[in-house]
């Protein structure tokens, strides 16, 4: 069982939690996130299963879409519903226009400070540890890319915006300031990531579908599933059958690595580059340039072009 399960993780739980539920259904030791979600967000988490847990570093997740809803009218110290509101501000009255234009305002490259609870480290420290202690830290601000930034829905207290950005992006920190520009202060209310990079929420598995693979009857809530195990609670399925369901939901290594170009090899070649030779040179890949070594349609190696030729920088079992 090898490959990338795209989770639409729901709100309330971690991402460590969703990892180690899927672990639990399916009974694999190695089972990691691409990249996590907030506690409150939704949607889509990708997962990499068995030896895909290698293939992470390769995946180009550089664009990421968010469905954001920005509430006005206060700010907090998380940027989101969970936390503390830390000001408020009078929502003034303005028009279409006015939000299209600060929306537009927003787009192209730009400077944002992560967060004070983020998972971003000072001194080898993570920021939100430092504010649950009460202490405040400064750190530089990063480049992020917001490819484009338009609304969905408007209300008179609330703003719903897809938001189109790049990796490292945090949607709480623009929610405010989309809310600071109109002239108010804002925090979100909802937040839902419908891709990231290959993985889209279109044919992901949420937690209700996934409890109806593990539950050995029809009927029950996923959590009542996944938390009430413990306590003698549902029963589950043989792990083998639940295994089979969630395998047909898999994203191939090769599907996910789409981006890379490609190399085919076979027969004796693919022998020697599975047992450490070095594979063929690709004449689609500039030198020092990544690419997939595919045999039989599937992904055999993740190799980079060098000066003397290809170079395996993984090799699939």
């Amino acid at each position: 069982m090898e490959g990338f399960l795209v989770i639409d993780k729901p709100a309330g739980i971690t991402s460590h939690d969703v990892v180690a539920t899927v672990r639990a259904v399916t009974g694999l030791k190695k089972v990691g996130h691409t990249g996590t979600l907030d506690p409150f967000a939704t949607g889509v988490l990708p997962l990499a299963l068995g030896g895909a847990t290698k293939l992470i570093r390769f995946l180009d997740e550089s664009v990421k879409v968010y469905d954001a809803t920005i509430a006005l009218g206060a700010a907090t110290d998380t940027g989101d519903l969970t936390g503390e509101v830390i000001q408020t501000a009078p929502i003034p009255d303005f028009s279409d226009a006015d939000v299209d234009s600060v929306l537009a305002s927003f787009t192209g490259d730009r400077l944002q400070t992560p967060p004070a609870y983020s998972a971003v480290k000072k001194d080898g420290k993570a920021l939100y540890k430092y504010a649950r202690e009460g202490k405040t830290v400064t750190v530089p601000p990063r480049p992020i890319t917001v490819y484009s930034l338009s609304i969905i829905e408007r209300t008179p207290e609330s703003l719903r915006v897809l938001l189109s950005c790049s990796r490292g992006t945090y949607a709480r920190v623009l929610g405010d300031d989309i809310a600071t520009a109109l002239g108010s202060r804002g925090h979100l209310r909802a937040l839902r990531r419908d891709q990231s990079g290959p993985f889209m929420l279109e044919g992901s598995l949420d937690f209700e579908q996934l409890g109806s693979m593990v539950a050995a009857e029809a009927g029950h809530d996923w959590r009542e599933v996944f938390m009430g195990r413990k306590r003698g609670g549902v029963r589950w399925r043989p792990r083998d059958e639940v295994r089979g369901e969630v395998l047909a939901r898999v994203v191939s290594p090769l599907a996910a690595l789409s981006h890379l170009p490609r190399v085919v090899v076979e027969g004796a070649v693919a022998t020697a580059v599975r047992n450490g030779a070095k594979p063929p040179a690709c004449a689609d890949a500039g030198t020092g340039e990544r690419y997939a070594v595919v045999t039989g349609g599937e992904l055999l190696a993740v190799a980079e072009n060098g000066p003397q030729g290809g170079k395996s920088l993984r090799v699939l079992a």
